[in-house]
């Protein structure tokens, strides 16, 4: 996470090149939105089930990282990118439904449906924004933006197997019954791969993604180390990334600023 934040603040650099990461975590992880309440989150449940709790940069709820595929793209401002944020994600969507569409899926990008509705619970996927893929009527990759000095950061997930039980049990509710519609709510908006038919692996899921986004934008990707200013920010910003008030205060936490020599 303090990586993709990292390559968000270089990418005001004219050098800069557009950024796609895919991503897996070892061990699973619960990351949480920017601004999301840690109260959300059963801490306990998360330890004793080995999950660890991390927090984004990006916004909205939690996302469980357990048989998912995980991708950050940083694009910098250079690119005249659209000022809106629905529009925003209408045009990095159609690289993953290019995607989507490798592995015999139908998806369709849900523009203008509506003011954002966000069930009980805490649990990214179950919010249905204005620019969701969907299949059918259910929702495959869920997404988060972070803008800064016109460059963009999105997030995004597409679930490979139906882990929502699991995740549920994380999470913290008044009631059970609360805990058991709220489950509910989120598997009749959101659909896993492995419950659309699809059984795929990360790597094939990232080979589709690689080629679902060449082939849409009519580029050719490849594969670079890090520069030297880019590791350099990304480690000035572990340290707070895995401090405790970054987890439980992050409205408090001053992150470090840009060295001088990094500074485009």
């Amino acid at each position: 996470m303090a990586l993709d934040q990292a390559l968000l603040e270089c990418a005001a650099e004219p050098s800069f090149p557009p950024t796609l990461r895919f991503q897996r975590w070892i061990p699973p992880a619960l990351s949480l939105g920017r601004f999301q309440k840690l109260e959300e989150i059963d801490l306990e449940a998360c330890a004793g089930s080995g999950v660890q709790v991390v927090r984004r940069p990006t916004g909205g709820k939690s996302i469980l990282h357990l048989e998912d595929f995980t991708y950050s793209l940083v694009l910098p401002s250079y690119m005249s990118l659209p000022s809106g944020v629905v529009e925003t994600y209408a045009l990095i969507g159609r690289g993953i439904v290019a995607a989507l569409r490798l592995l015999g899926l139908d998806p369709v990008i849900h523009v203008g449906g509506g003011a954002k509705r966000t069930p009980p619970g805490a649990a990214c996927f179950a919010s249905s924004t204005q620019a969701d893929i969907r299949c059918g009527e259910r929702k495959v990759c869920g997404s988060a933006q972070l803008r800064r000095g016109g460059a963009v950061l999105q997030h995004g997930s597409v679930l490979l197997k139906d882990r929502s039980e699991f995740h549920f049990r994380l999470l913290r509710f008044e009631r059970g019954a609360e805990r058991s519609s709220s489950l509910l709510a989120y598997r009749r908006n959101c659909a896993s791969l492995e419950e659309l038919g699809v059984e795929v692996s990360w790597e094939e899921m990232a080979e589709c993604l690689r080629r679902g986004f060449e082939e849409s934008f009519d580029i050719r990707l490849r594969e670079e180390p890090l520069r030297e200013v880019e590791e350099l920010r990304w480690r000035s910003l572990i340290p707070a990334y895995r401090s405790r008030e970054w987890l439980h205060n992050p409205h408090r936490l001053e992150l470090p600023p840009l060295a001088e020599e990094m500074v485009p």
